[in-house]
């Protein structure tokens, strides 16, 4: 029950049939937005009720997100390649494969500090709502265009506009913050964090799956194999109403006020060793998964003899890869809560590290099985832990500012993963995200020798 509910149950009449006024209302909706959840204070169920409900349409909206993301990786690359074959004269390496992919993870950056102050505003349900908006509208026009366009320079660059668009669906990217927010006891955050991002295993699933059954259905058909990517987004689309659906119906508590916000800039907050430690930890580790997930696709078409693009093959390993993302979040939480964030970092980069090596071992498809996999158990321990040092790292005050630098830097290591991950052979690839570990890692060592300082 909430600390809130004994001083409301101390009034003389009982608690369940008292009815509620309005002055006792206005001092609970300081804490509690939704009038619904003072009358559940009122009625001694307390805000656990509209907690739980939070977090279940947070993890929805975070599932049908990252099932954008999954289907995505895989189908931008090889429908680019498809639209780019007569250009680029058949060409197997081209960094113009993965372009979309790399604007939309550009996008991320220009749209993180407006995204932030949007939610700022307007509050984080709207912006949500807003988000899958885009995407429908997005996964609409990349229809019409890989349907009726054919191949052309032309749908490239359309296919480009509408992936700018869809961009603007990571403003499921804030769902971790809005949980941590939603949780009343500060003990529980991590695990709330964990959970929720856990619900993203529930439907990235399924778009992988989904665009290697549109590829087939087309090929069996004797379609076009780009219509299949073109019906691939018509599923997006629907994907993109239920996304709307969940953010209209949450009631999440109001955020910190701005009124006292710190003089000092920017900068200046960035300057912290806390800060800028937690921050550089999380742009290391989505580099690097990211490399791996979106490199994927077009390494084992490579690699593998008879892989067809879009291969059920290729989606499992995406797929696989998901699961261990987030279904670790179910007890991932209890684990750093344990370990303490600083030691769950350290561990989730030591799997990411050994992810390398073993996709360093050769190209067999076990081998790009086990990597993912690794490469996202790894990820999941990493960000948990770097999330919660982000949120430690500032003041409720300056979360506007640091969590939108936060994804701005993030989303900036993504891009950069993403041209990486179709300009460098996939042995190549792996020595770089090794290296690309070692700025985490020196994170890990300092914060580890400081707590040892201050014992």
């Amino acid at each position: 029950m909430s600390a809130l509910a004994p001083a409301v149950m101390s009034t003389e009449a009982p608690p369940n049939t008292e009815p509620c006024d309005a002055a006792e209302e206005n001092e609970i909706r300081g804490k509690c937005p939704s009038i619904d959840e003072v009358r559940s204070i009122k009625a001694g169920t307390g805000p656990a009720k509209g907690e739980a409900r939070n977090l279940v349409l947070l993890g929805l909206i975070f599932s049908l997100y990252f099932g954008f993301r999954t289907g995505t990786i895989v189908v931008l690359p090889l429908a680019s390649k498809e639209l780019l074959q007569d250009t680029l004269n058949g060409a197997v390496h081209s960094p113009l494969y993965q372009l979309p992919l790399a604007i939309w993870f550009v996008a991320d950056i220009c749209y993180a500090a407006p995204n932030a102050y949007v939610m700022r505003a307007y509050g984080r349900r709207s912006a949500f709502a807003w988000g899958g908006c885009c995407a429908f509208l997005a996964s609409i026009g990349a229809f019409c265009v890989l349907r009726f366009c054919g191949r052309s320079l032309t749908a490239f660059v359309l296919l480009n506009v509408c992936t700018v668009v869809m961009a603007q669906v990571g403003m499921a990217e804030f769902v971790r913050f809005a949980a941590a927010e939603a949780c009343a006891d500060e003990t529980k955050r991590s695990r709330s964090v964990a959970k929720v991002t856990a619900f993203g295993a529930c439907m990235s699933a399924v778009a992988p799956l989904s665009a290697s059954l549109c590829e087939t259905i087309s090929r069996e058909s004797q379609e076009d194999d780009l219509f299949g990517f073109a019906y691939f987004f018509l599923f997006l689309a629907g994907f993109s109403l239920i996304y709307i659906l969940a953010a209209s119906m949450l009631r999440l508590p109001s955020l910190p006020a701005s009124a006292n916000d710190p003089a000092e800039p920017l900068a200046q907050i960035l300057r912290r060793s806390p800060v800028w430690m937690a921050i550089l930890a999380q742009a290391t580790v989505q580099f690097v998964m990211v490399a791996l997930m979106s490199g994927v696709p077009l390494a084992m078409t490579e690699h593998i003899a008879s892989m067809k693009p879009a291969d059920v093959r290729i989606s499992g390993c995406i797929i696989l890869h998901v699961f261990a993302m987030f279904i670790p979040g179910f007890w991932t939480g209890d684990l750093i809560a344990r370990l303490g964030e600083v030691l769950g970092l350290g561990v989730g980069l030591a799997v990411q590290a050994l992810s390398m090596v073993v996709c360093l071992t050769g190209t067999h498809i076990l081998q790009f099985y086990a990597g993912l996999f690794l490469t996202g158990l790894g990820w999941n321990l990493s960000f948990v832990a770097g999330t919660m040092m982000v949120m430690k790292s500032h003041s409720p005050s300056e979360r506007t500012k640091v969590t939108s630098s936060n994804e701005a830097l993030r989303f900036a290591a993504t891009a950069a993963s993403v041209v990486a991950s179709s300009s460098f052979r996939w042995d190549h690839l792996m020595w770089i995200c090794l290296l690309a570990l070692l700025p985490a890692a020196s994170v890990v060592y300092a914060k580890r020798r400081g707590e040892s300082v201050a014992k």
